[in-house]
């Protein structure tokens, strides 16, 4: 009987059992729905609202500070004064090229042409026939007489430096060259110098575009006055907006261009003599013909042997080049940078 009792009671257990691990089976989905929905989801929204809020604050902090644009102003007139140096830089290379270049051409060909002993012979067998000439012209004017020999003489000087030495088309030709590849030069570094400014400070780019374009220069172009901003300068198109300014700076280039003279009277000898050659000539570098003249002045001499004279002669060309060059990099009305200090000198102020 008792095993009878164990059996049913076994049999109890097991039904018992089955039943409840089907409604555990039964009852497990609807567990999982109520995590998920009250604890799961939850969880997840509370994580992306905390994400959000940081990364709404993080923006915040990037953009929301104001710029300090009194040392951004000082920075762009840092980046327009570096660029200047560079250009400048280049200019002069340039320019010291060419000086090479004119030097060796008065060394192997105009000394030579110069102190050539039938070339001293015929101006020594001019100069009575141009002196009595003028006396006679004059009234016997000894003085006159002798002003038109000095006149004839240098202008003769003049005429062969500029033929054989200084070639005025092809100078002013690269002096153009030089002047417009300065120009191109000076406003792609302006370019990039300016951009390194907006990337130091981090400044959005509609802010910049702004800033840019209230800094403007005035071009003057022979009478025709135009603005042209710092963003239009930087973007590109630039030079292509600067270029008639800068076509006519380089048109003028060596128009006026200042030397040492020996003495006043020389001066007034060789500019009177020079304008004649440069007209003579068809050409509008005037100035560096008309310098050389002086040289007549300090060395006829028919005493002096070429041994002594030639050195001399020499050393004052070099010396008068020397000045050349300078006024044709810095003159501020007709020089190579004369474009440039127009460009920088409105945006300097506008800055300011």
């Amino acid at each position: 009987m008792s095993r009878e009792n164990e059996k049913i009671s076994y049999s109890e257990k097991t039904e018992r059992l089955k039943v409840l691990g089907q409604f555990i089976k039964t009852v497990t989905p609807m567990v999982w729905t109520v995590v998920i929905l009250v604890v799961i989801i939850p969880l997840l929204g509370n994580f992306l609202i905390s994400q959000s809020l940081t990364n709404t604050a993080t923006t915040a902090v990037v953009v929301s500070p104001p710029h300090d644009f009194s040392k951004v102003n000082q920075d762009i007139k840092n980046a327009i004064q570096q660029s200047h140096t560079t250009a400048e830089a280049f200019a002069s290379k340039e320019l010291d090229k060419w000086e090479t270049e004119v030097i060796a051409r008065v060394d192997n060909n105009f000394l030579d042409w110069y102190f050539d002993y039938f070339n001293q012979k015929k101006m020594e067998f001019t100069v009575p026939f141009t002196f009595v000439k003028s006396a006679v012209f004059n009234k016997f004017d000894m003085t006159a007489a002798s002003q038109s020999v000095a006149e004839k003489l240098t202008e003769d000087f003049q005429r062969e430096f500029a033929n054989r030495v200084l070639v005025p088309k092809n100078a002013q030709m690269r002096f153009q060259l030089i002047t417009q590849d300065t120009a191109n030069l000076y406003i792609a570094e302006v370019s990039k110098n300016v951009k390194v400014v907006q990337n130091n400070y981090n400044i959005p780019q509609v802010h910049w575009d702004k800033y840019l374009n209230d800094i403007a220069t005035t071009i003057n172009d022979q009478g025709n006055i135009s603005n042209l901003s710092l963003k239009v300068l930087v973007g590109g198109s630039g030079y292509l907006i600067a270029k008639p300014l800068i076509l006519g700076m380089a048109a003028k280039i060596g128009s006026k261009v200042t030397a040492k003279v020996a003495s006043k009277a020389a001066a007034k000898v060789a500019t009177k003599t020079g304008g004649t050659v440069a007209s003579q000539l068809g050409v509008g570098l005037i100035d560096p013909i008309v310098g050389i003249g002086i040289i007549i002045w300090d060395l006829w001499d028919y005493n002096h042997t070429v041994t002594v004279e030639r050195p001399i002669l020499r050393e004052h060309i070099v010396e008068y080049l020397k000045d050349v060059k300078k006024s044709l990099l810095t003159n501020p009305e007709t020089g190579i940078m004369a474009a440039i200090y127009q460009l920088e000198s409105g945006i300097l102020k506008s800055v300011s």
